[in-house]
């Protein structure tokens, strides 16, 4: 009886000691490290918008799909856009158009200034010589060498002459305004075709958006939309999700935060795989709580105030050292576990 006391006084005995031995590393554990459970991987998560409105065509992606950058993967019915390219087209022709005879009216118009320089020359000599014989003829009358008629006629060629001098002279002014006119319509013509290639280049543009494209690699989403179905400018179709950059966004209680440096070490471990163990690094820290970020954020001026301790998200990088095939199996949203020492 005696000796069955003793091996049961020996085996709880065991017990006891195993079970300080436990607690006393476990707190020491807990002294020498800050650890979070409240933690997630994270991922880019690229959403892909339709950038022209339109009726979907075709569909050439399925969800959870992998994808790369460039890939097609939806095209909206472009023939509106076809349309608009077309008359885009023709809008930038006109406007050449235009300008051809813009251009074709200041060469006649300056060619006319030249032949109206030319004219207006001759009867000045005209003009001149008209007026010396009029002189002249004005003394042969007084001396009667000529006949009354033979003066008329010489003083109304002057007057004539100078007449179509006149004439000339207001032709020429008509014309230069003419030329200015037309250089005018030259400038207006040449915006109106910096304004038709811009209407082309915007048509351009928006056809080309009527085939959506794969903005990064990773792998496809949930798939939402139908062919047939009408989209419109800035709506959502899919979303990428990035499959280079991982990482984990940890909240730590701000009575952790002074252990917490940017550089530091870290171990994780992720739910899913619960007897690997991944290497990280602090990259950054965030300047507030996250409740600050929060869409309604704490107002404790007003009611009653209990005080609860918050949290500050700090980003950790996984390290270059971690298995790669791993990693790739990770995916955004999964728990961890995030330990640093002190």
């Amino acid at each position: 009886m005696k000796k069955k006391n003793l091996a049961f006084n020996i085996f709880f005995g065991l017990i006891a000691v195993a079970a300080i031995v436990i607690a006393t590393r476990y707190f020491f554990h807990l002294s020498t490290r800050e650890m979070s459970d409240d933690a997630q991987v994270q991922q880019l998560l690229s959403p892909v918008n339709a950038r022209v409105g339109g009726y979907i065509r075709e569909i050439r992606f399925t969800e959870f799909q992998q994808v790369h950058k460039g890939d097609t993967l939806v095209i909206i019915d472009p023939g509106d856009y076809l349309v608009q390219r077309s008359l885009a087209e023709a809008g930038l022709l006109d406007a050449q158009a235009g300008k051809s005879v813009a251009q074709s009216t200041v060469s006649t118009v300056q060619s006319n200034l030249s032949i109206s320089d030319a004219n207006i020359g001759e009867i000045r000599a005209r003009l001149w010589n008209a007026e010396k014989n009029l002189q002249r003829y004005e003394i042969l009358l007084k001396q009667e060498s000529i006949t009354q008629q033979q003066y008329d006629q010489a003083a109304s060629d002057y007057e004539s002459l100078k007449a179509r001098l006149l004439s000339l002279e207001n032709v020429k002014t008509a014309s230069s305004r003419s030329v200015t006119e037309a250089s005018n319509r030259v400038s207006v013509n040449e915006a109106n075709i910096k304004r038709a290639e811009a209407n082309l280049e915007m048509a351009n543009l928006n056809l080309s958006y009527t085939v959506i494209l794969a903005p990064c690699d990773g792998t496809i989403g949930r798939k939402t939309i139908i062919v047939g179905q009408l989209v419109q400018q800035g709506q959502p179709i899919v979303s990428v999700v990035d499959d280079k950059q991982k990482w984990v966004t940890v909240n730590f209680r701000e009575k952790q935060m002074p252990q917490v440096q940017v550089g530091k070490k870290v171990r994780i471990h992720i739910d899913a795989f619960p007897d690997k163990e991944f290497s990280g690094q602090v990259q950054s820290i965030a300047t507030a709580t996250g409740a600050v970020f929060s869409m309604v954020p704490t107002d404790n001026a007003t009611g009653n105030f209990v005080k609860v301790q918050q949290r500050i998200p700090v980003r950790v990088e996984f390290t270059a050292d971690n298995d790669k095939a791993l990693l790739s199996q990770l995916r955004a949203g999964m728990n961890a576990v995030v330990t640093i020492s002190k």
